[in-house]
C-alpha cells in the first residue's frame, strides 16, 4: 500500500518521492534518523514493529525504496525475514549494480514478495521477488502496491498520474503535490489513502544534489485529522 515516483534532473540532482500507506494498528514509525554503516552514512525511518526500513537514502547518492507485492503473497518457510531488514542491510551499497549484486546473493526464500526499486546519479532499476524468482521489472510512473483491489487501485493512479502530467513540463515540486493528493475525497484508489482499516502513514520527498541529501519527512495524522508533522534532516555528502 505504497506510491512511488521520482524526477531527475542531471547525474548530481535527482528527487524521489514515497507515500508509505499502512494498517492503522501499527506503530508509529521513527522519523528519518542519521546512521552509519561500514563506514558509510545514511538517512533512514525505521519500523518498530517488524524492524528494517521501507526506504534508505545515502551519502554516495543511492536511495533504495520497498514496495511489498500483497497481491503475490505466500506462504514462505520459517523463520520468515522482515523485507525492511533486506532494505536495511542494502544502506551501504554504493551504486545500482551493487545492490543488484547483493539482492541476487541473498537467500530469498523466507522473504515475502517484494518490489526493490534502487536509485543512483547514473540511473534507476527495479527489481521483483515473486516467491520464486527475482527478475528486473521495467521502470514506469507511478509504481504501487496495495493490499486492497491491487489492479484497481494501480489503475486509478496511474490514471491520475495521467491526467495531472500526461501534457505539461512537470518537475519535482509538481509530484510532491502529487503524494499530497485527495481528488474527490481520500479513499482506497487516492494516491494519499484513507480508508477504515489503512491510511498514508507518511509521505517523503528525497532530494539528492551535489554535495547534500536532504529528507523531509510528513509524517500524517490519524484520519488526516490536522496537519502532518513536518521533518526535514539533511547529510553533507
Amino acid at each position: 500500500m505504497c506510491t512511488l515516483t521520482w524526477w531527475r534532473e542531471s547525474a548530481e540532482r535527482f528527487e524521489v518521492f514515497f507515500s508509505r500507506d499502512e494498517k492503522k494498528t501499527r506503530s508509529r514509525a521513527v522519523e528519518p534518523r542519521r546512521c552509519e554503516v561500514e563506514g558509510v552514512r545514511y538517512l533512514s525511518p525505521q519500523d518498530p514493529d517488524a524492524g528494517g526500513t521501507w526506504m534508505v537514502a545515502n551519502e554516495q547518492g543511492v536511495v533504495v525504496c520497498l514496495l511489498n507485492r500483497w497481491h503475490d503473497r505466500i506462504d514462505v518457510p520459517e523463520p520468515v525475514r522482515s523485507r525492511g531488514l533486506l532494505v536495511e542491510a542494502m544502506a551501504g551499497m554504493e551504486n545500482v549494480p551493487a545492490v543488484e549484486e547483493q539482492l541476487r546473493s541473498e537467500d530469498l526464500t523466507h522473504v515475502q514478495p517484494l518490489t526493490l526499486v534502487v536509485f543512483d546519479r547514473v540511473g534507476e532499476r527495479g527489481f521483483d521477488w515473486n516467491g520464486r524468482e527475482l527478475k528486473q521489472v521495467k521502470m514506469s510512473m507511478p509504481m504501487c502496491s496495495s493490499s486492497f483491489h491491487f489492479d484497481q487501485v494501480e489503475l486509478a493512479r496511474k490514471n491520475r498520474f495521467e491526467e495531472l502530467f500526461g501534457r505539461v513540463h512537470w518537475e519535482g515540486r509538481d509530484l510532491e503535490k502529487f503524494h499530497a493528493d485527495t481528488e474527490g475525497g481520500a479513499s482506497a484508489y487516492t494516491i494519499r489513502m484513507c480508508r477504515p482499516d489503512a491510511q498514508t502513514m507518511s509521505r517523503s520527498r528525497v532530494r539528492v544534489e551535489q554535495g547534500r541529501l536532504v529528507w523531509d519527512y510528513w509524517e500524517e495524522q490519524p484520519d488526516f485529522e490536522g496537519l502532518p508533522d513536518a521533518h526535514r534532516i539533511e547529510l553533507k555528502r
